[in-house]
């Protein structure tokens, strides 16, 4: 088995894995915020208090960087060389930049109190 193989083989998985995870994150956060521009604040599932929106844009910036870097990340699986190395490692860099922005609006949210609904504790459990 070459050098560096092992971690090849478990990448595809990863990959899909984490795709999946972004996924939900874009699809929750942005019905989510859908809710919350309409003026939905009490509906059962939302809840929230007023750092909530910034939160909520956050996790879809984030959701979409990670998910484009998720393509980055399989189009180098493919490839395979320092090229494909360097788009996807910077691309996954900026996304976890973001994500992480996202994660400290999270505990703010948190700390901040209140009635968090269902999909906002899934988003915020997929941000941690």
């Amino acid at each position: 088995m070459a050098v560096g193989r092992g971690g090849r083989t478990f990448m595809g998985p990863l990959l899909v894995i984490n795709l999946v995870v972004y996924l939900i994150v874009l699809g929750l956060a942005g019905w989510s915020l859908d809710k919350y521009i309409d003026g939905e604040q009490n509906h059962p599932h939302l809840g929230g208090n007023p750092s909530t929106s910034f939160m909520l844009i956050f996790a879809l910036i984030g959701g979409v960087m990670g998910a484009s870097s998720m393509l980055a990340g399989f189009f180098h699986l493919r490839k395979w060389t320092s090229h494909s190395l360097v788009s996807a490692a910077s691309s996954a860099i900026i996304s976890w930049a973001i994500t992480a922005l996202a994660f400290g609006l999270v505990c703010k949210q948190i700390i901040m109190g209140g009635h968090r609904g269902k999909r906002l504790v899934i988003v915020s459990v997929n941000l941690h």
